[in-house]
């Protein structure tokens, strides 16, 4: 766990940094501490990823041996069709007419995963380290060192975040069904835009309402009902065991933090569509503490709070600003201890140490 405490010492160092200083003078030229933030926490983490062991994570095995069988026996038809995920599929058979090694292919597609993440998070927030300080204590960083397709799906959905503030539904559309070639699950984000719909101001109340007790209903019932559906009990019993007590009480407290902060004074448009956002991830978390499985999805709306808690922050005066950070820090160090001890990607194994 040591060279994941040490990444996120620096990040943390970092938010700090850039929290309180917007440039520096390098060589007689100033350099927005934005851009020291990202490069060096950015070429850390894609360096982790890169060095990683083939084996570091959950489910390595099924990835391998489906891509083994894509480079030894599969044509181009033959892959897509074996695969439920056309893009995922397509990956695979594309890195595969290059080269046989696993690892090459594990770390390709986190560098593409990163990458895109990585990108968002530079052309969108507003505190660059905050953002990558939240990317690492949510446990991104580990969902996308295992869970590979998924972590690709998750990252392009990260892109459709300033469509559903803006309400650009076309577009907002088109990115989540480039999402679900990679994982399916990625449609679920249609259900969140009819929450932020400002046309329909008398129904969106009646909306979220009916929301969350649906989510209540799953949770409370969903269990039982997936057991009986389900005839093997070892993925009936990962389904619906439930987790994520912590987290919930985690994301209570954070999002009561930012719901006082934003409201010290009027709240613009774009920051209040981000605090109604915010009652969706509580919502997913709550089923999430009855079904295992939505816990990965709840990846899909905790990546919007790498931008949504820096552009709330933004909107602070400097004292009551530092005053939040202190708070992030606190919360997310706990976090962070909750989300890695005891995680698949600990400990830290390099590609050439054994495991």
């Amino acid at each position: 766990m040591f060279v994941y405490i040490i990444i996120f010492l620096i990040t943390i160092f970092l938010s700090i940094f850039e929290t309180n200083i917007s440039y520096v003078t390098i060589g007689g030229r100033k350099v927005a501490t934005s851009k020291i933030s990202f490069v060096f926490i950015f070429s850390s983490i894609l360096l982790l990823g890169i060095c990683r062991n083939e084996y570091l994570g959950a489910d390595t095995l099924n990835y391998k041996i489906y891509y083994w069988d894509v480079f030894k026996n599969l044509d181009f038809v033959s892959a897509i069709q074996r695969d439920s995920d056309f893009g995922y599929g397509l990956i695979n058979w594309i890195i595969a007419k290059f080269t046989n090694d696993y690892w090459a292919f594990r770390s390709i597609v986190f560098v593409l995963t990163f990458s895109i993440i990585g990108v968002w998070i530079y052309k969108h927030s507003k505190n660059i380290a905050l953002s990558f300080l939240c990317f690492i204590a949510f446990g991104i960083l580990s969902f996308d060192f295992t869970i590979l397709r998924q972590a690709l799906a998750v990252s392009i959905t990260a892109w459709s975040f300033d469509f559903l503030i803006n309400r650009k539904p076309v577009k907002f559309f088109l990115i989540v069904l480039l999402a679900a070639c990679f994982h399916k699950t990625a449609l679920i984000m249609l259900l969140i835009y009819p929450l932020l719909d400002k046309k329909i101001e008398k129904s969106r109340f009646a909306i979220k309402v009916v929301y969350y007790l649906v989510a209540i209903s799953v949770a409370a019932i969903g269990g039982q009902i997936i057991t009986r559906i389900y005839q093997r009990q070892d993925y009936s019993e990962y389904v619906v065991r439930g987790e994520g007590y912590s987290l919930l009480v985690f994301l209570l407290m954070l999002i009561g933090i930012l719901y006082f902060f934003a409201n010290r004074k009027q709240p613009n448009c774009k920051i209040q569509s981000e605090l109604e956002l915010l009652n969706s991830i509580i919502c997913f978390q709550i089923i999430a503490t009855s079904f295992s499985l939505f816990t990965r999805i709840l990846y899909y709306v905790t990546i919007y709070l790498c931008v949504t808690i820096p552009d709330i922050m933004e909107e602070l005066d400097n004292k009551t600003k530092n005053t939040m950070l202190v708070l992030m820090l606190v919360l997310f160090s706990v976090l962070f201890y909750v989300t890695y001890h005891g995680s698949d990607v600990v400990p830290y194994v390099t590609h050439w140490m054994s495991m």
